[in-house]
């Protein structure tokens, strides 16, 4: 790839290169960091496109505040402070904007963060799971299993068994309920 100016240069002279005007100075700081900052930011996210969002956002911030950095610390111990400030802020921005109701057809079940951990990660309770909804009556399970499970709205499933939306509810009212009782007895032994 050519570039204006050379990948030789110190990050003190991009940087001075930067701040005199020249864009391409900043380029070659943004090819030098990019892969490093990536990897700290993946940290952050359930996903690739997440963390290159937050290292877009870090070389957006350094390019605005460039002109403040004092040198007490490396650019790039710098940057990576701004990584992990700018993964913050992604983590808690994210949990209070998007909070996943599963009955609502606009969001899907990995709109939130926790849902999208596999919650059944043993073996032992995965069968523990399987005898227990094996208790419920088939209507009861598959109203738990389609929605709270495998992601399909309420309406969704609904049409398609030809039932109304209050009905697939019912059922996940009465299958949660019977749940609760089981796992209360299941507890007591």
């Amino acid at each position: 790839m050519d570039t204006c100016v050379p990948d030789s240069l110190s990050d003190a002279e991009l940087v001075e290169a930067f701040l005199g005007g020249d864009s391409c100075a900043f380029t070659a700081l943004v090819r030098r960091y990019q892969t490093r900052l990536w990897w700290v930011a993946r940290r952050y996210t359930a996903n690739d496109d997440d963390a290159l969002d937050i290292v877009q956002e870090v070389f957006f911030r350094a390019s605005k505040n460039l002109c403040s950095f004092r040198w007490d610390c490396t650019l790039s111990t710098w940057l990576h402070r701004l990584v992990m400030n700018c993964g913050y802020d992604f983590i808690h921005h994210r949990e209070r904007c998007e909070a996943a109701i599963l009955d609502d057809e606009r969001n899907t079940a990995f709109a939130d963060r926790l849902l999208r951990e596999d919650p059944v990660s043993s073996y032992e309770t995965q069968l523990f799971i399987g005898d227990v909804l094996g208790c419920l009556s088939p209507e009861h399970r598959d109203a738990i299993i389609q929605v709270d499970i495998v992601g399909h709205s309420v309406n969704s499933l609904a049409a398609y068994q030809g039932v109304r939306p209050g009905t697939i509810k019912s059922r996940r009212a009465r299958a949660k309920e019977h749940l609760r009782e089981l796992l209360r007895q299941e507890a007591l032994v």
